[in-house]
């Protein structure tokens, strides 16, 4: 769907904003190190978190699309940030739960207090009737920094089906890794915990729905983060071909190059068009939506990625140093496509639901 005049004014203050803030408090380097909360305090002053939720909730009733640009933003820096969940997941959770549960947690998020993260299924269950949580989640970012978890259980199918709003302090243990885009990353193991009832957001049918347009809008967010990534990493690449000279000529004045690195920007380009079908679909039918989550996932997990390759080849020795950024901006991008299902994953489910 084409965005109007005034929606694409909006989306460009909203870039111009997001990137001033991101550039001016995010300084990135190997050895980068900064407040996490400080740094979510001053988000949520920016009403990033309120984009998102219905004005019903106090919140300013942005679109997907406008999320997009945040995330897309963060990505360009690098920025470690868990933004996805609270900033992207947060709305479609709170309109499932009843008004006088959902207006304090959307006043929380607002004011930087409340801090979400998403914890994909990897065969969690509810058993002794449906109150006792037991097994392994996959890999879930800003567990550390979260107060609250969204976690789907029984997501394959509608029989069994729940999605839990658990509270930070929930006893589960904790399997932490260190991914290779330096980032921190946890699988969570429950062993019967207790789910009170407070805590139970949607059950059956309607968790079976929700946890699957939660699934759709990771895979489409952290696509967006991929995004700015690697259009951060053409744009800094192609600055250096112009500056390096070899045989008494710039880098970029090489036809070879020149062929390179427009093809990563058709590419990355595409990865663009895709996002802004995905976003679009979010608020669409579940096949839709399914099918461009699973197409822009999947194509960001081969193109995108060979659009940065190429990056790292045409700037020779620098481009896999330790300093040199172009080569964390491949670890994003590599860990992203194996992050909310992998790029096979989404290729043979976007067979499917093709």
């Amino acid at each position: 769907m084409r965005r109007s005049e005034h929606r694409r004014e909006e989306d460009a203050l909203l870039r111009d904003s997001a990137r001033r803030f991101l550039e001016d408090t995010y300084a990135w380097s190997p050895t980068r190190a900064c407040d996490p909360k400080a740094r979510w305090r001053a988000m949520a002053e920016l009403g990033w978190f309120a984009l998102g939720l219905p004005e019903a909730l106090g919140g300013i009733g942005g679109d997907a699309a406008q999320c997009m640009v945040i995330l897309e933003e963060a990505g360009r820096v690098l920025d470690e940030a868990p933004l996805l969940a609270s900033l992207l997941l947060a709305a479609p959770v709170l309109a499932a739960l009843p008004l006088e549960v959902a207006q304090p947690l959307a006043d929380g998020l607002q004011a930087g207090s409340v801090r979400l993260a998403y914890v994909p299924d990897a065969g969690l269950r509810l058993g002794e009737g449906g109150t006792l949580l037991s097994g392994r989640s996959r890999l879930a970012l800003g567990i550390d920094l979260a107060t609250h978890w969204i976690v789907p259980v029984g997501s394959g199918s509608a029989n069994g089906a729940a999605v839990l709003l658990l509270p930070a302090s929930a006893a589960a243990a904790l399997d932490r890794t260190l991914l290779m885009d330096g980032r921190t990353a946890a699988v969570l193991s429950f062993a019967n915990l207790p789910v009170a009832p407070d805590a139970i957001v949607a059950r059956g049918e309607a968790a079976f729905e929700l946890a699957a347009l939660l699934a759709d809008a990771a895979a489409v967010g952290a696509s967006a983060e991929a995004l700015g990534a690697a259009d951060a990493g053409l744009a800094l690449t192609v600055s250096y071909l112009k500056d390096r000279t070899q045989f008494g000529a710039p880098l970029a004045s090489f036809q070879a190059v020149q062929h390179m690195m427009a093809e990563s920007f058709c590419e990355i380009a595409q990865m663009r068009s895709l996002l802004m079908w995905a976003a679009d679909a979010l608020a669409g039918p579940a096949g839709e939506r399914a099918r461009a989550a699973s197409a822009l996932k999947a194509y960001a997990g081969m193109q995108g990625l060979k659009a940065v390759a190429r990056c790292i080849q045409v700037s020779g020795g620098i481009g896999v140093t330790q300093e040199y950024r172009i080569g964390h901006v491949y670890k994003r991008l590599q860990t992203h496509a194996a992050l909310f299902g992998s790029t096979q994953e989404h290729l043979a489910r976007f067979g499917v639901a093709a």
